[in-house]
């Protein structure tokens, strides 16, 4: 077991593939710019399990307030999860910071394609 998955263990976190890939969000996210560089990177969302309850509330969402005026700050937040979701985040970026060896592409990453050599 990584040193990753059991941090995000002992938060009581688990991980989920993309519940919608037909949205294509991994490439519509402000990190793909890096992507298209060669340069690896990750997308962290809260997440939810196709079809459940959650999924239903983000696609209601979705459809009335985002980017909408009444997407502001007296919507309701679930301030455990943004907390939890945040010390997650926090211990990733210390693991990958602390490596001895620098973020690379899987062997098998469809975007390993834009790595580029490096000297």
């Amino acid at each position: 077991m990584t040193t990753c998955v059991a941090r995000r263990r002992s938060l009581g976190l688990r991980t989920l593939g993309d519940p919608e890939p037909l949205r294509n969000a991994f490439i519509r996210s402000d990190q793909y710019s890096f992507i298209r560089e060669g340069i690896p990177a990750i997308s962290l969302k809260v997440g939810f399990d196709a079809g459940s309850p959650e999924h239903e509330i983000v696609k209601k969402f979705r459809a009335e307030r985002y980017h909408a005026p009444s997407d502001d700050l007296l919507q309701p937040v679930d301030r455990q999860s943004a907390e939890d979701f945040n010390r997650l985040y926090i211990r990733l970026v210390e693991a990958v910071a602390d490596r001895p060896t620098r973020p690379m592409w899987n062997a098998n990453s469809f975007f390993k394609r834009f790595a580029k050599l490096t000297t």
